[in-house]
């Protein structure tokens, strides 16, 4: 393997390279020399994750501000080219996201995999969002294979996928690149965390069950090794990919996805090894497709015919570099196919919008922190088309399933299927008001914690302190943005009581009433956060959300039809009642003496009180707009907007994926 302008790192560390005789004596007797393990050359897995779709990346030239976009998929192949790994691995959230990938359900995606030299992949829990059969299709029509040995089938116990792994014989290498007289052979499996079994809609795992991950990648381990694997890496898409590691036995790295942040750890797992653990950094901590892994694995033997991982070393490639400007002809020619294909249904014009509804900026807050802390614009545009589409009462979306805005001018089918790009189906429930309440009330509490988060990181960058110190809510995608409401919000009350006042339909909601609620298909498996969800009876199921969103765009006066039905929010600051005085207690009246033929006199009346409730509570209520509700629409820590604006720039404020995505450090052991 060549290294050129991608650099190898050395080894942190080693062990004793060389056997070393090991004499005593006791009792005259003299022991054995012992054995000792030996260095013998190491082996590159090359790794990707949470590209969710895409394939371009942006680069700017710092010192003349020119721009450039470079194809992420030919850096990843001129990597691949040039350290030729072992293996090429993606670990899931990769067919879909981007309009690129879900005009075509994927395939454009898996095409440029296979023509960069991808070895196999591992889906996440957005990959399932077009249904297993075009996941087990696309497995079936590419050279790449997708490894999840975890999913089988419910009633039978078969696994869905082809190839329950991959083993192949690797020539290992001197720190200069140079193959050794040691070849090993190497064996990747893949899992999926059982957890995100109801993160996708029921329909797109119909008939499907997710095993134990732990326990599978303990039995792929088992038959790996008995196949004559020395090496053995697991493959995860997963929420705590150290965990996985320290809970097995037999595995000597894991290469996973799903964080979208930098991790490169070591752990022990449960047989005592010591586990290399690797992710790549994705949006927000990076932007998606922005690194590529090299994963390094120094090999020693073990002078009892087996081989073990002494020590790794990561190193992780910008693509975002004028190294990569060159396209590779192969891709480019791959790429420029899927557009042509893509072309027709993407550039097809819907309507013209009058308005800005943004999802992310470069130049302000946005992306998926406004949508988790506040009421946004292009909330109102998503709810309102469900309600425009279905005739509900009320409609939720989760605040993960909105990835995209439009601009003003004109809009097309691609920047619709941008915003809605899952493949979720609309349906309509009934829920009582007391339910729609107590949702509205746990989605707040969410919201609340996102906007502490928001409100210290941005403190943090101020101080020039790490603002990943502090850990978004890994559910803060299940903040529901609601729409056909008029709603008032007090952030500083406490939990359950942050929502001051609702109406529905010009009437305040009633608790004993059953409304119907226009809800995606993502929120019905939300139980975690919403038990009430679970229970609720269907009224009608609809088409796609983004056939919604086209739906209502294509029609004349379309944002004014958005404006009527979506509602709107108000966040006010509600004042505390004072204390009411003590009543004064009337002074006794002298019994008067007895006179004849005159009525007794009346007794004095009682000094009314401040009444509880009223007056100056309710009247700062209704004030609670102009300065005031703006300053409640973010959390304020300084100067907040151009805090989070540099929080943006830092490359911390991007459009975020996921539904379910938690932003927190490696654990270091």
């Amino acid at each position: 393997m060549q290294h050129g302008m991608f650099g190898r790192k050395a080894s942190v560390s080693s062990r004793v390279a060389a056997s070393m005789a090991a004499l005593a004596v006791a009792g005259g007797l003299l022991c054995p020399a012992a054995a000792f393990a030996q260095s013998v050359g190491s082996l590159d897995i090359v790794h990707i994750n949470d590209i969710h779709g895409n394939y371009a990346v942006d680069y700017e030239n710092e010192a003349d501000g020119t721009e450039m976009t470079i194809n992420a998929f030919s850096a990843l192949k001129q990597t691949i080219d040039e350290v030729d790994p072992a293996f090429a691995l993606d670990a899931g959230d990769t067919f879909h996201g981007n309009s690129f990938a879900t005009v075509n359900k994927g395939t454009s995606i898996a095409e440029l995999l296979e023509t960069a030299g991808v070895d196999a992949t591992t889906p996440g829990n957005h990959d399932w969002s077009y249904g297993s059969e075009q996941l087990d299709s696309i497995d079936a029509a590419f050279d790449f294979s997708i490894l999840a040995a975890n999913v089988v089938d419910a009633e039978m116990g078969e696994q869905l996928f082809d190839d329950p792994y991959l083993l192949r014989e690797v020539a290992l290498e001197d720190e200069g690149g140079d193959p050794t007289s040691t070849t090993v052979t190497v064996g990747v499996f893949g899992v999926i965390d059982e957890e995100f079994y109801t993160s996708t809609p029921a329909k797109n795992v119909e008939g499907l069950r997710f095993e134990d991950a732990a326990e599978t990648a303990d039995d792929m381990a088992a038959e790996l090794r008995a196949q004559g694997a020395d090496i053995v890496v697991c493959l995860s898409h997963s929420a705590d990919p150290q965990e996985l590691a320290e809970q097995t036995s037999g595995i000597d790295a894991v290469v996973s996805g799903h964080e979208h942040i930098s991790i490169d750890d070591t752990v022990t797992s449960a047989d005592g090894t010591e586990v290399a653990v690797v992710e790549t950094p994705s949006s927000p901590a990076a932007s998606y497709f922005g690194t590529i892994g090299v994963l390094t694995l120094d090999i020693a033997d073990d002078g009892d015919g087996t081989y073990s991982v002494e020590d790794h070393s990561e190193e992780k490639i910008a693509t975002a570099d004028p190294a990569f400007a060159d396209t590779d002809p192969d891709i480019a020619a791959a790429t420029d196919m899927i557009l042509e294909m893509n072309a027709e249904v993407l550039d097809e014009p819907v309507r013209t919008s009058e308005s800005d509804y943004p999802y992310s900026t470069g130049t302000a807050p946005g992306g998926w922190e406004l949508i988790r802390t506040q009421d946004e614009p292009i909330g109102h545009l998503v709810t309102g088309s469900y309600l425009v589409e279905t005739g509900a009462d009320l409609a939720f979306e989760n605040a993960g399933g909105i990835r995209g805005g439009i601009t003003a001018g004109e809009v097309t089918a691609g920047d619709l299927i941008s915003i809605s790009p899952y493949g979720n189906t609309l349906a309509t429930y009934k829920l009582t008001g007391a339910e729609i309440r107590e949702a509205i009330e746990t989605s707040l509490d969410i919201s609340k914690a996102c906007r502490d988060v928001l409100a210290l990181q941005i403190e943090a960058l101020e101080n020039g302190e790490d603002p990943y110190q502090y850990s978004w809510p890994s559910n803060s995608g299940s903040v529901l943005v609601v729409g056909g409401a008029v709603m008032r919000i007090d952030w500083g009350q406490p939990r359950g009581s942050r929502l001051v006042s609702i109406e529905v339909g010009g009437a305040p909601l009633d608790d004993a009433r059953t409304y119907t609620v226009a809800i995606n298909s993502y929120l019905p498996g939300s139980t975690d956060e919403y038990p009430m969800f679970g229970d609720m009876e269907l009224v009608a199921e609809w088409g796609t959300c983004e056939e919604a969103l086209r739906n209502l765009v294509s029609q004349d006066g379309w944002e004014q039809k958005v404006a009527d039905v979506s509602g709107s929010t108000e966040y006010v600051e509600m004042a505390e009642d004072p204390e009411p005085e003590p009543t004064p207690e009337p002074e006794p009246t002298p019994e008067p003496a007895p006179t004849p033929d005159l009525e007794p006199s009346p007794a004095p009346e009682t000094p009314a009180g401040p009444s509880t409730g009223e007056g100056q509570g309710q009247n700062a209520a209704a004030s609670g707009t102009g300065s005031a509700a703006h300053a409640a629409s973010l959390p304020q820590t300084g100067d907040g907007i151009a805090l989070v604006s540099l929080l943006f720039a830092a490359g911390a404020v991007c459009s975020g994926i996921g539904a379910g995505m938690a932003v927190r450090r490696p654990r270091r052991k």
